[in-house]
């Protein structure tokens, strides 16, 4: 299937890491929970793999920057570019769910007063600062810097989490509302089942759009894209 260099930050690109060891994996960032990758692994600048047959951008799904600068490093180089992205959540029965298209429109629908819980990460946070509500952040580990927001305090945890303990820390911190992006995937699902049992509201900002493209939702069809190519 030629050279293939990986635009990393998901777990599908940790997979497609996994099944072609040979490959080269670009990280947007420095992971928060390090790993010991099955091939060699580039970080700081996007520099173009000259001689590299395929890109495959794959970083987090949110990751709209990672997503355009590996799709703009693939066609500079003349390469066959793929984007996985895998498909994001859908609301079952029970739900209680308001669609954003951004993260400022949370203070349009989160009363004052309430309390949120929310893995934006210290980036979306300063985005918040027209919600009038106690905000939570979740992070996988501590920084020394202060907590950006009127009202709130960051809590570090790192999971994976299961559903009881997702519902436990909800009762405890009296928690109203989820804010989270609807990155998909497995690894927010125990939130959403500790939400939904509960009858906890949740606010999903929508992803910001990616370049257009051949674009597939796993690992097995990125696969199967490379063997046909």
């Amino acid at each position: 299937m030629g050279s293939v260099f990986i635009i990393g930050g998901s777990s599908e690109a940790w997979d497609l890491a996994r099944a072609m060891p040979e490959a080269v994996v670009w990280l947007p960032e420095v992971e928060r929970v390090p790993r010991e990758w099955p091939c060699p692994v580039v970080t700081g600048a996007l520099r173009s793999q000259n001689g590299c047959d395929t890109v495959i951008v794959a970083p987090h799904p949110c990751d709209q920057r990672a997503a355009r600068l590996g799709h703009r490093a693939g066609h500079q180089i003349g390469a066959r570019v793929l984007q996985v992205r895998r498909p994001v959540w859908s609301a079952q029965r029970g739900d209680r769910w308001v669609a954003l298209s951004k993260e400022a429109d949370a203070a349009q629908v989160i009363k004052p007063g309430a309390r949120v819980l929310t893995t934006l990460g210290r980036g979306g946070l300063p985005n918040l600062k027209a919600l009038n509500a106690f905000v939570i952040a979740r992070r996988l580990r501590p920084d020394r810097g202060a907590f950006p927001l009127k009202y709130g305090r960051f809590i570090d945890a790192r999971g994976p989490f299961e559903v009881a303990q997702e519902m436990r820390f909800l009762r405890k911190e009296r928690i109203d509302w989820l804010l989270l992006r609807n990155a998909g995937g497995p690894g927010g699902a125990p939130k959403l089942e500790a939400a939904r049992r509960l009858g906890v509201r949740v606010a999903l900002v929508a992803r910001e759009p990616w370049p257009g493209g051949p674009c597939v939702g796993t690992v097995g069809e990125a696969m199967e894209w490379l063997e046909r190519k």
